[in-house]
């Protein structure tokens, strides 16, 4: 019983343990794939050539959800610049959720640009959260063309202030 209270506690916060590490500057994010919002499954190595941010989020933690509305105006303001190393920025959602409803509804009222939203309804016990060692949201990292970390967890400033920088 107090295992389950404990688990149930770490879920409301956001914060469970992972059984991957969690990726560091200089590592390669593993590759995963989504299906999104599409019927059609991407990968996160389609992306290379890019600059690419990876944010772990769900509808119920309002810092991740706060976080990713703030990437909206940047976004705007990077996503068809041509970088000296890479072609262009994207952004992929990952979303935590395990109510495709309610995930929905999210995306809705949060109006977010860009098309790579995944969300598979597994919560922590989702692979990409897996593979990725995320072991609490938000989270982020920031990869260059070649698919290495440059940065993790950045604050909205941080990502404007590294990709003026490229």
């Amino acid at each position: 019983m107090r295992k389950l209270a404990v688990c149930i506690a770490f879920s409301l916060l956001g914060i469970l343990p992972s059984k991957a590490q969690t990726p560091a500057i200089g590592d390669t994010l593993p590759n995963f794939s989504y299906q999104g919002q599409f019927a059609k499954p991407y990968y996160l190595k389609d992306l290379k050539g890019s600059y690419v941010l990876v944010h772990f989020w769900a509808s119920w933690n309002e810092e991740s959800r706060k976080m990713q509305m703030n990437y909206i105006e940047t976004f705007a303001s990077f996503k068809d610049r041509k970088f000296k190393a890479g072609r262009k920025f994207y952004i992929i959602s990952v979303s935590l959720d395990e109510s495709k409803n309610i995930w929905e509804l999210s995306l809705k009222k949060d109006k977010l640009p860009w098309k790579n939203q995944a969300c598979d309804f597994m919560g922590w016990n989702s692979p990409i959260v897996q593979k990725c060692g995320v072991k609490n949201i938000p989270c982020n990292f920031l990869l260059d063309p070649e698919g290495k970390i440059i940065a993790v967890n950045i604050s909205n400033g941080q990502l404007e202030e590294i990709l003026n920088d490229l």
